[in-house]
């Protein structure tokens, strides 16, 4: 298991060392049950699930990659023709000038800030509904989001096993449920096509081991 300790980086100094000191203070705390009976316990299925990993069909993903490129540069040149110009559309501040100034977009809408106009998420959603760009300006964001985020991220993350070995953390929330890092994968988007059609890319790794 020792072997895997390169595949967490930093992180991985924490599994070995010292922790006597760490355990004096559980003992103090009356929490050994705690510790011995489901910490710890836990702790090893859950090193077991990161070696384990998860594997990845690595073509469903640069499959996706390729398509939402076709249509990240569709919305594009979509946004361009709305505006009547080219500008760079990852630019707060550029954006801010096209919608309220360009276009004459109601200021109630936004708030001015020390860059300029806020183009926040919660602006563009109160703005979509009376200005045909800013729906195609949100659904280019959340398509980018999902191909350098999940779509080309999670094709970095993947090993020489096939495999992607995320960490699941014990104690990272304050609610006590488990967390993914290194990379997340619970925080992949449903709300789109796109980002449900990710999921597909996860398989067993063991075929017709699936009821």
């Amino acid at each position: 298991a020792w072997c895997i300790l390169p595949t967490f980086g930093p992180q991985g100094a924490g599994l070995v060392g010292d922790r006597s000191t760490d355990v004096g203070q559980v003992r103090g705390n009356q929490q050994s049950d705690l510790l011995f009976e489901m910490e710890l316990p836990l702790a090893n299925v859950l090193a077991k699930m990161e070696i384990a990993g998860i594997k990845v069909k690595v073509e469903t993903l640069k499959a996706m990659q390729a398509e939402n490129e076709v249509l990240i540069e569709q919305l594009t040149k979509e946004i361009y023709e709305l505006a009547g110009q080219e500008f760079n559309i990852n630019s707060p501040k550029q954006l801010g000038t096209i919608l309220f100034e360009d276009m004459g977009l109601p200021l109630e809408y936004t708030k001015k800030t020390k860059t300029g106009y806020s183009t926040a998420v919660d602006v563009l959603e109160r703005l979509a509904p009376i200005a045909p760009i800013v729906s195609k300006i949100l659904d280019y964001r959340q398509i980018t989001k999902l191909q350098s985020t999940y779509v080309i991220g999670l094709q970095d993350a993947i090993l020489e096993d096939g495999k992607i070995h995320t960490r699941y953390v014990q104690d990272l929330t304050q609610t006590g449920r488990l967390s993914s890092t290194d990379p997340n994968l619970q925080n992949i988007p449903v709300r789109l096509e796109q980002g449900r059609l990710i999921r597909k890319a996860f398989v067993p790794s063991l075929e017709n081991s699936v009821l």
